[in-house]
């Protein structure tokens, strides 16, 4: 055994190092960078942090407690957890976190993040040495370009994506093998488990693999035609192996906000310049922009410069390098035209994370460089001299980058790139001089392309910078205390008053309402706005609470931390070290009993206090909940209003930005229980003062706010600071209103009469009880979705959508037991579809089986 393992690695040293040297290098930037366990950082930025780590919190304890895939309450008041699982968390190599404790999560996934990374260099490499047909130290240096490029470094915080990364030189690969040998076995497997990890980025390479196939270098129009079918039917084969995960996750996605259809009006984002300029060393990678002509070229100068020679080699034949041209173009301007790019994102707007699909251009690149690169060691100087045209071509393109550049260039960058222009220029003309031989040369130039893969990617991570774990996840284990204590079934709903992360309620598995992701149903968050709470495009916050939306989503227990400042009707209950629970004063219930004139409710209005109102009047006959407190003209700095509705709606103008440019003045003329709310997309900042003390500050436009108990006499201030950019004009909307507490008391009474008591709660599957004083509608805290079932009584009975949003169903009068139980839409199908697809492809494996055994008795 030993002996085979030393022969293996033996005759593929370069291929296994292609792995290992990346990791090792991914290794040693951890520990420069304190990363645990050489530290108390983390490589899990930006979203990684604020939704995916919390969504693995949230799979972690699904897998240790063999609980049910389907759905989750713990968070935005219960989701297709199926749905988000496709979309985050399907990748098999995540199954790891099943071994790992929750205080190391946030480590293995940090480390398990260089081994992506690693693997990204490890299956270029293996595409680079199928197409070299040897093992050699090339592979590693193109491996790396691919691995270590400002888009993999960039963007590898979307842990998510990075299976599809690492599959597409295997899924190329098994092309070549489908269209040369008729085998599209690994072709087939590797799509599907592309399909399977990330099906949104998958959809890029589906659209990049037809284009590629399109265009690949066939024998004739019947090879064509014959590769055609065979090539369709795998890739649906793949398709319909993965359709347990497909299927649910499109249906699921449709449901989002992301799911209508805008086109880009606008016809190009920048220029020539400003795209290739991505190209140069020392351009630093992009995490995020919200510029979508941004973009994450960088793959190496040595890439560019062999690409160019592939073009001039006559070697290669001239339609071969026109189809790829073609598409390598059609790329690169797709980067420039929103409509182009917003058809690559899936007719999805790509919300701070422009050009997702870029990894395609640069892997065609490393492609075509590389082709370029065997012909170059194949032929020797005989072509070595076609080089100079290629960096001729380059200075040319360096040159016109300069010139059509909108935005200035980085000069150092530029310079840079120069430099090492000519250095490989000056490594060519040694070779053409017999001054090198050729495997010092070849080692020279790999080695080159290494290093500088490597040092780019130093400075790309230290660019990206990383996050504190002690600053993030410091109250894990008192939170952990808390949720053990009190979270004994789905109606104790809990929410962390203020998060470091945007899902920190989730990353604790509280039963809660907030969610951040792109799988929020569009209706919900929607509806979400309409009550008063923060939302944004994917997400609804916790912030913008009331008694009543307390009441009415079974927020029982809220968790306070010492740099809390909002303020709580709630009242103290338990401590577990500097954290606070505190409890709801009313009775909750994940669902109730209303009237049957909720269905006319009218949940439309731009005012939240309205809105709450005539819930509470439709649902139960109960008026006056809030009451509207009348607002004088807020005073100006710097600052001009232009219209004024005479109902709290201003339009306005402002020079600059100051922290005063208006300010609202309440002066209270009786003791009231005080709420505001207000809209202001130009809003910057927002401070709040009661009798000249600082109570709030911070991003509150967009939700409502609750001041406290306010004393006849007191003095409110709201100070808006408004953005200084190109706009510099906009709609301020303030409201405030006063809670009639009695009125609130006789309404939660009203409730707790008709709160269905929960008897036993699954993630999937809720059972309980309900009194009706009449008949009407019962009301489910939980986001409507098709995959729920309700029965009563036993019988099956139809679900309805309240508000497009809520889960609702018609119950008669009297004692009732209530059922519901969860599947997500489309999972039994997919499940049938996947089925059949295993079954085909087992059956061609057994095809080709017997078909080499024949051949082989046949050769005996």
């Amino acid at each position: 055994m030993s002996d085979y393992i030393k022969d293996v690695f033996r005759r593929h040293k370069y291929l296994i190092g292609a792995f290992f040297i990346p990791f090792l290098l991914m290794e040693i930037i951890a520990v420069i960078m304190k990363v645990e366990p050489f530290g108390n950082q983390s490589f899990l930025i930006v979203d990684a942090l604020h939704q995916y780590l919390p969504f693995f919190a949230d799979y972690q304890e699904k897998l240790q407690s063999a609980d049910s895939l389907f759905y989750s309450f713990h968070g935005g008041l219960g989701y297709n957890f199926w749905g988000l699982w496709a979309y985050y968390l399907a990748s098999p190599l995540n199954l790891i976190i099943v071994l790992c404790s929750k205080e190391t999560l946030n480590m293995v996934l940090s480390h398990l993040f260089i081994i992506k990374i690693a693997l990204c260099c490890f299956t270029s490499a293996f595409y680079f040495r199928k197409k070299r047909g040897r093992d050699e130290f090339s592979i590693i240096a193109f491996g790396m370009a691919y691995g270590f490029s400002s888009y993999i470094v960039g963007y590898s915080w979307n842990i998510m994506w990075m299976e599809v990364m690492i599959l597409l030189p295997v899924i190329l690969y098994g092309v070549d093998k489908l269209i040369k040998e008729h085998d599209g076995r690994l072709y087939c497997f590797a799509l599907f488990l592309s399909l399977w990890s990330n099906f949104y980025i998958s959809y890029m390479t589906c659209l990049f693999l037809v284009l590629w196939y399109i265009l690949y270098e066939h024998k004739n129009i019947k090879e064509f035609v014959k590769n055609g079918v065979r090539f369709a039917g795998y890739s649906l084969l793949s398709g319909a192996m993965a359709a347990v995960v497909l299927i649910p996750a499109y249906l699921g996605i449709m449901q989002t906000s992301s799911a209508k259809l805008e086109f880009p009006k606008n016809l190009w984002y920048g220029t020539f310049g400003d795209l290739f300029s991505r190209h140069f060393l020392g351009t630093t990678p992009l995490a995020m922009s919200v510029n979508d002509g941004e973009i994450n070229l960088y793959c190496g100068i040595l890439t560019v410069m062999m690409a160019l020679f592939y073009l001039t080699l006559r070697e290669i034949h001239w339609s071969v390098k026109i189809r790829r041209l073609v598409l390598l173009v059609l790329l690169f301007f797709s980067f420039n035209m929103p409509v182009l790019g917003y058809i690559w994102h899936g007719f999805h707007n790509q919300y701070g994370i422009p050009n997702r699909y870029a990894f395609l251009y640069i892997f065609l690149l490393l492609s075509m460089a590389y082709d370029g690169y065997c012909v170059l060691v194949r032929k020797g100087r005989r072509c070595a001299w076609k080089f100079y045209i290629s960096c001729v071509l380059t200075g040319i393109l360096i040159a016109v980058t300069i010139l059509t550049a909108k935005n200035r260039p980085d000069w150092s960058a530029v310079y840079l790139t120069a430099a090492v222009t000519a250095v490989y220029t000056i490594i060519f003309l040694l070779y053409r001089k017999k001054v090198l031989r050729k495997k010092v040369f070849t080692t020279m130039i790999c080695v080159m392309l290494s290093v500088e893969m490597a040092v780019m990617a130093v400075i790309g991570f230290k660019e990206n910078d990383t996050v504190d774990v002690e600053e993030y996840f410091q109250d894990t284990k008192s939170v952990a205390q808390i949720k053990e204590l009190y979270q004994n079934n789905i109606s104790d709903r809990m929410e962390l008053m203020s998060g470091r992360m945007l899902d920190e309620s989730i990353w604790h598995t509280l039963n809660c309402m907030t969610l951040f992701g792109s799988t929020a149903q569009g209706n919900v968050v929607d509806m979400m706005d309409q009550l008063g709470f923060y939302t944004g495009v994917n997400e609804y916050l916790y912030e913008g609470c009331t008694p009543f939306t307390n009441q009415l989503f079974s927020v029982r227990y809220q968790i306070y931390r010492p740099q809390d400042s909002r303020l709580t009707p709630f009242r103290p209950l338990d401590t577990a070290g500097n954290v606070t629970v505190y409890k709801n004063l009313y009775h909750t219930g994940i669902a109730y009993g209303m009237d049957s004139e909720i269905k006319y409710w009218n949940y439309q209005d731009y005012n939240p206090f309205y809105v709450q109102n005539d819930l509470a009047k439709k649902a139960y006959g109960i008026n006056g909940l809030f009451q509207m407190i009348e607002t004088r003209r807020p005073e100006l700095t710097d600052c001009e209003i232009t219209s004024d509705n005479g109902e709290g709606e201003y339009v306005f103008k402002n020079t600059s930005a100051r922290p005063d440019n208006m300010v609202f003045t309440i002066k209270s003329t009786v003791d009231r229980e005080l709420y505001i709310h207000f809209d202001g997309s130009q809003v910057e900042n927002t401070i709040i003062e009661k009798n000249g003390e600082q109570i709030l500050t911070g991003r509150l436009n967009s939700q409502i706010l609750y001041l406290g108990d306010i004393k006849a006499g007191d003095e409110i201030r709201i100070k808006l600071q408004l953005k200084q950019d190109d706009v510099m004009s906009g709609v301020v909307r303030l409201t405030a209103a006063q809670l009639n507490r009695n009125v609130m008391d006789r309404l939660a009474a009203e409730m707790e009469t008709q709160t269905m008591e929960i008897t036993k709660s699954e993630s999937s599957r809720i059972e309980g009880s309900i009194s009706m004083k009449k008949a009407g509608t019962l009301f489910f805290g939980i986001p409507y979705d098709k995959g729920w079932k309700v029965w009563v009584d036993g019988k099956r009975v139809k679900t309805k959508a309240l508000g497009k949003a809520f889960l609702t169903t018609e119950i008669p009068k009297g004692n009732h037991t209530i059922v519901l139980s969860y599947t997500p839409p489309g999972f039994w199908i997919g499940a049938l579809v996947s089925v059949v697809g295993f079954v085909i492809f087992s059956l061609l494996l057994y095809f080709f089986r017997k078909k080499k055994i024949r051949k082989l008795q046949r050769n005996d």
